[in-house]
């Protein structure tokens, strides 16, 4: 009965092989279902790339169409005195505003990128023409004798040369001709087109390049399932042969010794202990993953220090100690400007900066955590005689660094409150140091301020 007792209690660890099977196949097949996932996303992001390029492309193209209408239009005008052609030119200009529009739809995709940097110079090149061709509207009108059917109103603001309204006005409506044609209209009609091919060869390549990489990470993503699938199938074949070779054949002859009254076998003993060693090794992997994850749970993911949390926790082993402490409460100045100015990326870096800064000033019996966004906070213990003179030099030291920079980051500093407390840690040196950091915002930033009360005049 021993045996068979021992049988069944070792029947629950064969489960467990099961349920681990169960777990691997499921992990593997959440894989692949994530990386199709994945396949799927990049090639949306294909398409979306695919209808931004055509959306572009038609933009930009819009806008040379126009660019070449508006001056089709305005030498229709000037050589046949067409109404409609300079009506068709102040609509195209004043309501139609395709060149506007492209500017517009590439801004919105590729604000600060070559292809909206390039057109916005060939708009540039644009107005320039623009102001010639009204100039030499006002020419030809006045030439015409300012007649009451075309409506000046458009060019009223300009005011010819008094070389030029000393000109007769055959003459002026000749120049105004010329001026569509010379060699200062033509060379800024050339930069126009030149820029307006560029921002389009731009976006050609641009699209080209994000495609190739969607397509480098699709095969990849292609290639991590297929192996995925083959991992998946040989976990299968090497989990069947497992559990039919070291589980359900030694069970069988297990039981058959028991049914016969028969002592188990040895390869009964080296079954039980294979599962022992099994199971050990999966304890051994769950302390590491708690490890982990308390390690996780008690540090600031970014900057690496304690978090608010883990700082709690010394917080209450110091109260009611007779040891005493410096509480630290430390603030970045203007910490928001960098996130607006330069973008969350290089606030990330600047936090990390300042956590490496605080760890290497401070000693490995201080205590250094990160409590907020830009927030931290030190504990110090052991001072010695002179804690404000050796705080006063950190932070000096500290603020230094940070304000010469040679890394590229830019230019912060750090406001600091600070409360002692002869008596181990106790919740109003928070408010103590809220104070004295207070004091210190309010007189500038970037320096440190003590808390003064009556029985430590800090």
């Amino acid at each position: 009965m021993s045996l068979l007792k021992k049988f069944k209690s070792k029947g629950v660890e064969i489960k467990k092989i099961n349920w681990i099977f169960i777990v691997l196949v499921c992990c593997f097949c959440f894989f692949v279902f994530w990386n199709t996932i994945s396949v799927n996303h990049e090639y949306g992001k294909i398409i979306s790339e695919m209808n931004d390029y055509t959306e572009c492309d038609k933009a930009i193209n819009d806008f040379r169409d126009a660019e070449q209408y508006l001056t089709n239009q305005m030498r229709l005008f000037a050589m046949n005195f067409d109404i409609d052609s300079l009506n068709n030119y102040y609509e195209e200009y004043n309501v139609v505003r395709r060149r506007q529009s492209a500017l517009e739809i590439l801004e919105f995709t590729h604000i600060g990128d070559e292809p909206d940097v390039c057109l916005k110079m060939a708009l540039r090149e644009s107005e320039y023409l623009r102001e010639i061709e009204i100039y030499s509207q006002k020419l030809i009108v006045e030439g015409l004798g300012n007649p009451p059917v075309i409506p000046q109103d458009k060019f009223s603001y300009v005011t010819l040369t008094e070389e030029d309204k000393a000109l007769s006005n055959q003459q002026k409506i000749q120049k105004g001709r010329e001026m569509l044609y010379d060699s200062v209209y033509l060379s800024s009609k050339e930069r126009t087109l030149k820029y307006s091919s560029t921002a389009l060869n731009s976006l050609i390549n641009s699209s080209i390049n994000n495609q190739n990489v969607q397509n480098s990470i699709i095969a990849k993503q292609f290639i991590h399932t297929t192996i995925s699938i083959g991992v998946l199938v040989f976990i299968c074949v090497v989990f069947y042969f497992l559990i039919l070779f070291a589980v359900l054949r030694p069970i069988s002859k297990h039981i058959k010794s028991i049914e016969k009254g028969e002592r188990m076998k040895n390869i009964g003993s080296c079954e039980v202990r294979y599962i022992a060693r099994t199971y050990n090794s999966l304890i051994e992997k769950n302390e590491i993953k708690a490890s982990v994850l308390r390690h996780k749970a008690e540090h600031d993911f970014l900057t690496g220090l304690i978090n608010r949390a883990a700082l709690d926790q010394i917080k209450n082993v110091f109260r009611g100690s007779q040891e005493a402490i410096a509480y630290l409460l430390i603030d970045i100045d203007l910490f928001k400007n960098i996130n607006d100015t330069y973008g969350h990326g290089v606030g990330d870096e600047v936090l990390k900066k300042i956590g490496h800064l605080l760890l290497d000033q401070f000693r490995n019996t201080d205590y250094v955590a990160r409590i907020g966004g830009d927030e931290f906070a030190v504990i110090m213990t052991k001072f010695g005689d002179s804690p404000v003179s050796v705080i006063h030099k950190k932070i000096a030291s500290i603020n230094n660094i940070l304000q010469n920079i040679q890394d590229g980051l830019p230019s912060v500093s750090l406001s600091v409150g600070v409360a002692f407390s002869d008596c181990g840690y106790d919740d109003v040196l928070e408010t103590q140091a809220d104070e004295a950091l207070y004091k210190v915002k309010k007189g500038g930033r970037c320096n440190c301020s003590f808390y003064k009360n009556n029985s430590n005049n800090i």
